[in-house]
C-alpha cells in the first residue's frame, strides 16, 4: 500500500508542478527562444505560481469550492487551454 501512495504522490506532483507550467511555456516563448534545461525550470515556476493563483481566484469571484476534483479540473483547464493557444498561434 506504501509504493501506490508514492505512485500517487509523484503522479500527482507532476501534473500539479510541472505539466500545466511546460504547456505555457511554449506558449510564452517560441521553442527557439529557451532550451530545454530553462524551459523545465520555466516550467515549475509557472507552475507554482499560475495554478494556486488559478485557484485562488475561481474561489473568490465565482465562489467555487476548493476540492480535489475541482482543483484537477482546473488544471486540465489550464492545460487545454495552453493546447489550443498553442494550435491556435501555430495554425495562423
Amino acid at each position: 500500500m506504501d509504493i501506490i501512495n508514492t505512485i500517487k504522490t509523484i503522479i500527482w506532483c507532476v501534473y500539479i508542478l510541472f505539466i500545466p507550467g511546460f504547456i505555457w511555456s511554449y506558449v510564452l516563448f517560441y521553442k527557439s527562444e529557451i532550451d530545454l534545461i530553462e524551459r523545465i525550470a520555466v516550467s515549475f515556476g509557472l507552475s507554482v505560481s499560475v495554478v494556486p493563483l488559478t485557484v485562488f481566484w475561481m474561489n473568490y469571484f465565482f465562489k467555487i469550492k476548493i476540492t480535489l476534483a475541482n482543483v484537477t479540473l482546473i488544471v486540465l483547464i489550464l492545460i487545454i487551454s495552453g493546447i489550443c493557444t498553442l494550435y491556435i498561434r501555430n495554425r495562423g
